[in-house]
Formats: C-alpha cells, sequence, structure tokens
C-alpha cells in the first residue's frame, strides 16, 4: 500500500494515469482529497469482494454515498442507514425487476424508435444530450407512469434543469466546500430543487385525496412503511423518486452513450449487432456488446464505502473515516482480470455473465444499483432499435476522451455521430 501526494491531481486527468499509479505503486493507494479526507483507492477485486462483504458496523455506504444528498436528499436509497435500505429496496424492487421488465420493453422500445428517427441524417451530432431527454421520458413512465406529452413537458423541463446542474463540477467544487456553505449558498440550485420539489409533493398530494393505487414506482412507495408502521413523509418520497429519476436519467443515459461510442469504432461489431437486432433471435450479443462497453467506459467514477472502525486492508489497518473507492476505470482495466485491457472485445462475454467484483458500473454488495435491471433492458433495447433503424458511423474517428463530470465519466464530445438511415 503506497499514499501517492500526487493521487489527487493524477483523479482529475484520468483513469490512465491512475492506471499507472497502481501498476506503479500496487493495488491499494491511499491520498487526501479536498472534502472529502483520507481515501484508499482500490482495484484489487479480492479486497473488494472484502469491503464489501464487511459487515455494516464495520463499513458503511450511507455516509460514502452523501456526495448525492444535494440531489437525492437526505433520505434517498443511496444515503439511507443498511436496515433502512433493505426494508426499503424491497419493497421497490418489484416495480423494477421481474415482470415489470416486460411490460416496459414495449414502451422503452417505442421511445426508442422517436428518438432515432428525431435524430439528424447524415450529417454529425451530439447523441448525448438526445439519450438524456429519452430516458428522462422512459424513466417517468416507470416511476410516475407519465406518458402523456402535456404532462411529460410540465415534468421534463425542471427536472432536466436540476439534473443538468447537479452533473457539473460546480456541483463537485460545492460539495467539498460544504462546511463553509458552499451549497447553502447557491440561491439557483435552491430554486431549481424547490421546483422539483413542488412537482412532486402536488403529485403526492393529488394520489392521496384520490385514493389512487398505482403499481408504477410512486405507488409503491406511497404503500410502503417505515420501521414503525408509519407511511413514509412527503419528503422522503421525494427523496426516493429522485434517487430512481437521477440514477435512471444520468448513469442510464451516459452508460448508452458510451456503448455507442463504441459501436461506432468498430463496425465489426456493429454488423454482428445489427445482424441479431434484424433476425430478432434473442440479445445474447447485445448483451455481451453491453458488458463489454461498460467496462472499457464504466459511466461511473467511484464505488465509495466508509470506515466506521479501525479497518485492516491487505497490510495497512485504515483509520475509522477514511473513505474506501473502488476506482472503476483502474478495476475494469486491471491487466491480471482482463488480458489486453483497453480493448473492446464483446467476445470475452459471450455465454457468460459478469460474476464476483471484476466487473461493477452498477456497483456491488447491499448497495448495488436497484435500477441495474432496469438500465441493462433499456440500453439493450436501444441498441437493437437503432440497429434496425440506422447505420451509425463516427464524426470522428479518435476515442472521445472520458471527461469527469461529478460523479461519472462521459463522453468528452457528447458521443458525437453520422446516423444513416437505412430505410432511405
Amino acid at each position: 500500500m503506497t499514499t501517492h501526494p500526487l493521487m489527487p491531481a493524477y483523479l482529475l486527468l484520468g483513469g490512465r494515469a491512475v492506471e499507472r499509479a497502481f501498476d506503479q505503486a500496487g493495488e491499494v493507494i491511499t491520498t487526501w482529497l479536498p472534502g472529502v479526507g483520507e481515501v484508499a483507492l482500490l482495484r484489487d477485486p479480492v479486497l473488494i469482494r472484502q469491503v464489501m462483504r464487511s459487515s455494516g458496523e464495520v463499513i458503511d455506504a450511507a455516509s460514502a454515498n452523501r456526495v448525492q444528498e444535494p440531489v437525492i436528499g437526505r433520505r434517498g436509497l443511496a444515503v439511507l442507514p443498511d436496515a433502512d435500505h433493505r426494508r426499503l429496496r424491497s419493497v421497490m424492487q418489484p416495480a423494477l425487476r421481474g415482470p415489470a421488465l416486460q411490460n416496459l420493453r414495449e414502451s422503452t422500445a417505442r421511445i426508442a424508435r422517436q428518438t432515432v428517427l428525431a435524430c439528424p441524417a447524415a450529417t454529425p451530432f451530439e447523441l448525448l444530450p438526445r439519450l438524456r431527454v429519452a430516458m428522462l421520458r422512459a424513466i417517468l413512465e416507470v416511476a410516475l407512469g407519465i406518458d402523456d406529452p402535456h404532462r411529460l413537458r410540465q415534468w421534463s423541463t425542471p427536472l432536466r434543469r436540476l439534473l443538468n446542474r447537479a452533473d457539473s463540477y460546480e456541483i463537485t467544487v460545492r460539495y467539498a466546500l460544504r462546511h463553509v456553505g458552499a451549497l447553502e449558498a447557491w440561491p439557483s440550485y435552491r430554486r431549481l430543487n424547490a421546483a422539483c420539489d413542488r412537482l412532486i409533493h402536488a403529485e403526492v398530494d393529488r394520489r392521496r385525496r384520490r385514493g389512487e393505487d398505482r403499481d408504477d414506482v410512486l405507488g409503491v412507495l406511497m404503500r410502503a412503511c417505515d420501521e414503525r408502521g408509519a407511511r413514509l413523509t412527503r419528503q422522503a418520497l421525494r427523496d426516493e423518486l429522485m434517487s430512481v429519476i437521477a440514477g435512471a436519467r444520468t448513469t442510464t443515459a451516459t452508460g448508452l452513450a458510451w456503448v455507442f461510442e463504441r459501436l461506432a469504432r468498430h463496425p465489426e461489431v456493429l454488423r454482428r449487432l445489427t445482424a441479431e437486432a434484424d433476425a430478432a433471435d434473442g440479445e445474447s450479443y447485445a448483451a455481451a456488446v453491453v458488458y463489454e462497453a461498460l467496462r472499457v467506459r464504466p459511466p461511473v467514477t467511484f464505488i465509495g464505502r466508509r470506515t466506521l472502525r479501525p479497518y485492516r486492508l491487505g497490510p495497512r489497518t485504515l483509520r475509522p473515516g477514511t473513505v474506501i473507492a473502488v476506482h472503476l476505470m483502474a478495476l475494469h482495466h486491471n491487466p491480471g482480470l482482463y488480458p489486453d485491457p483497453a480493448a473492446f472485445r464483446p467476445e470475452r462475454w459471450l455465454g457468460k455473465r459478469p460474476s464476483g467484483y471484476g466487473w461493477m458500473p452498477f456497483g456491488g454488495g447491499t448497495h448495488t444499483c436497484i435500477g441495474d435491471h432496469l438500465a441493462m433492458m433499456q440500453i439493450r433495447t436501444f441498441l437493437h432499435v437503432f440497429a434496425r433503424h440506422a447505420e451509425l458511423r463516427t464524426a470522428d474517428a479518435r476515442d472521445e476522451p472520458v471527461r469527469w463530470r461529478a460523479i461519472s465519466n462521459t463522453p468528452g464530445r457528447g458521443c458525437r455521430l453520422i446516423l444513416w438511415p437505412r430505410d432511405q
């Protein structure tokens, strides 16, 4: 284990610099980050497994996830204590997994068709902003059952403004300076947050007044009770709903953009995916493409935990309060796990699925992203729909740089592509 004084600067330089630091220093690097404190960076799946399976009395996920509080509030799923997290997670899962996904596949395909048909033809454009719009529409249908165009506009505008601001360098800096009031002294962000709160609170009040009992995410949450048997408050409902919306709109859209960015630069992979889509014969190759794209370009930067007690990690004991951060780019490019790790080879995944702690774009342990199955279904569906309707080409042969924004890794040029309609 090595203390790396330059690591804060390396983190800003991106994944390759961090990977080289691991190669030189070993599997665990400690450093200090402003607004966070002492940090231990990991890329070793054995040590990651140890951390993710440690008792909640020793390792805490909630406090390490508080960087998300400006968006998801203090009762969002990611920042709940372990017992509350497990209870509420079990309540929410039926709306986001299993049979519910089959009911959502058709609406996802409809949104994907509308998105690809609205893209400009034969001219370079940025796909990522369009995917963010599409994923916001999709999650509003999942979370609130909204598919009416007027209501979609009513909800989409304030949510888009808030989430755009939340996915920025500014919020990272302000969070680091939160102890001197940088978050409170941000009136424009507070106004955006308040506008979204009013929408959600009004929807909760409307449903309660009418006695509506629905099976979307909000409906499931409104039937849930806390540990004392009481219904969730309006603010708790708001925080849980924003957790689902923010994760789907930001992480899923970014992950999907990276899949398209990789596909456009690997025409042989795109041809095979298109053949599968045309044949309508399963999604096994699409799944392999998604696994590999999210490996080489994970949409999330870190998965964090915090030590509550002295914690033995490899050869060193970490002090209480140390943040243990799995650096996903370094993990997914670990040459001990993946031969030729920078290469994009979906064939790695044919006939198998990720297992263990070597592939973690959706996190791991008890705090694995609750929307992981939904995200994978949506991404596979979008890939097949786009492949059936258009040919993808790069607007620039160079790989798009990885841009670190808040807690996400985004395509540095917005996933610039050229689409050629297949039916013209």
